[in-house]
């Protein structure tokens, strides 16, 4: 068997082959961060005479990511619903982590169904321990029973 090897593949190029697809996949590949999050959300604002809304937004949850942290999350954020029902939201939330370190993430999505929805993310300020994560870009997925809340956020690094 060893022989039909070498005759196929050189070991020299076939070595030098598999640095070169390790350093291309090590370029190609991007790190990724991933934070699920659950807690309950409080909505409480104005509905107009044609249907639209302006409401006030806050939560308070847990979370934990694939970095091996987790921790609590204190969001503020507002909602805008217009006739339709399509809102509009800008939500910013303090993720405190298990040692008091923390980054505060921007949520916005300028269009969608608030029960379930998908929107962007991103850090817009970090503590020390956590300056690597500051400006990632993040896609948000959320979901509603009621008041409680379960997301994930998948943030490029």
């Amino acid at each position: 068997m060893q022989s039909k090897i070498k005759k196929i593949f050189n070991f020299k190029e076939l070595f030098l082959l598999l640095i070169f697809l390790t350093f291309v996949s090590s370029i190609s590949y991007s790190k990724e961060v991933v934070i699920n999050g659950t807690g309950i959300s409080n909505v409480s604002g104005l509905t107009f005479s044609d249907g639209s809304k302006f409401r006030l937004f806050t939560s308070q949850g847990h979370w934990r990511a694939t970095s091996g942290d987790y921790g609590l999350s204190d969001c503020y954020g507002t909602l805008k619903n217009d006739k339709n029902d399509d809102v509009q939201f800008e939500v910013f939330c303090n993720m405190i982590a298990q040692d008091e370190e923390s980054f505060i993430m921007k949520f916005y999505r300028n269009k969608g169904s608030q029960e379930i929805g998908t929107g962007k993310a991103v850090i817009v300020d970090a503590s020390k321990r956590f300056k690597y994560l500051l400006n990632a870009d993040c896609n948000h997925a959320i979901t509603y029973i009621k008041k409680d809340y379960f997301a994930i956020q998948k943030c490029k690094l």
